[in-house]
């Protein structure tokens, strides 16, 4: 068994663009599973962004790849994209577990972080991190605490945590939009006593962290016939997008059926590219 384990962990950095492939990396005594997809684009001596998308409770790493389609979107535009995999297809928020000694995610980003630098050709400046749910509430304690690291978050259903804002100890500006549905039944938008907070006050502590006081840029868009609307306030590097009518899911994603309502998915945005274009590109 001990030799298995090492003849796995010195293929698992062994890359094929262009594939996704699953991966392990050793965090202490334990095997963290992930998997990685490099674009085709990337030429040999180029140093690209990396995008970390976290899945939701009860999802896993594959299935989040398969629902956000963001392997398409990395193909693109040229970059790396890899989808961590939780124990037991949970993340460590605070909520659920306990935030100090639950499963040790921060510590298992932090270590592969470190390993695909070493491994892949990232741009170590352009680490940025998406999740849904579950997964979006993570991103926040990533940005949270790996601020040297975590450079900006996409958030999809998912407020900060309390025990995250709780613990704050720094105050490095990072680019944080949050994406919400208002008829979302799951996670609700105003936020929930004890567990984590309204979108409103998660957009006025970024707003303030980041020092952004002018006017934000709003547009409504509502360009297809499916139910929802799209209100997209720009502050800079705060952003919110607002789905009115919208439920728990990835915008523009496929229906996505987990056994209980999940709401509905807009197709008035082309949300992917909206996150690339937030995450990736320099804010004026």
């Amino acid at each position: 068994m001990k030799t298995n384990a090492i003849f796995i962990l010195a293929i698992a950095f062994m890359t094929i663009k262009g594939y996704s492939q699953t991966r392990v990396v050793k965090v202490k005594d334990t095997l963290r599973q992930f998997t990685a997809y490099q674009s085709t684009k990337i030429n040999d001596d180029e140093k690209v962004p990396l995008l970390l998308n976290f899945h939701g409770s009860g999802m896993t790493a594959i299935e989040q790849m398969l629902y956000t389609k963001t392997n398409k979107l990395a193909e693109a535009k040229g970059f790396i994209v890899v989808y961590p995999q939780g124990i037991n297809n949970e993340w460590n928020v605070g909520f659920g577990q306990d935030y100090d000694t639950g499963t040790q995610d921060v510590e298992f980003i932090n270590v592969l972080i470190e390993k695909l630098v070493k491994n892949y050709p990232i741009d170590s400046t352009k680490i940025y991190a998406t999740g849904l749910s579950r997964g979006g509430f993570f991103v926040q304690r990533l940005a949270t605490e790996l601020p040297n690291k975590i450079k900006g978050f996409v958030s999809v259903g998912a407020p900060m945590p309390n025990e995250v804002m709780d613990r704050i100890s720094v105050n490095t500006p990072i680019k944080a939009m949050y994406v919400h549905g208002t008829a979302d039944k799951i996670v609700d938008r105003n936020g929930k006593e004890g567990a984590y907070l309204s979108v409103d006050d998660c957009i006025a502590y970024w707003k303030n962290r980041n020092a952004l006081e002018s006017q934000p840029v709003i547009k409504i868009i509502d360009d297809e016939d499916d139910g929802t609307s799209v209100l997209f306030t720009n502050y800079g590097s705060v952003a919110e997008i607002q789905i009115e009518n919208g439920g728990h899911t990835w915008p523009g994603a496929d229906p996505f059926n987990v056994g209980f309502p999940l709401g509905k998915t807009t197709q008035d945005i082309s949300f992917n590219a909206m996150l690339y274009n937030f995450l990736f590109k320099s804010i004026n």
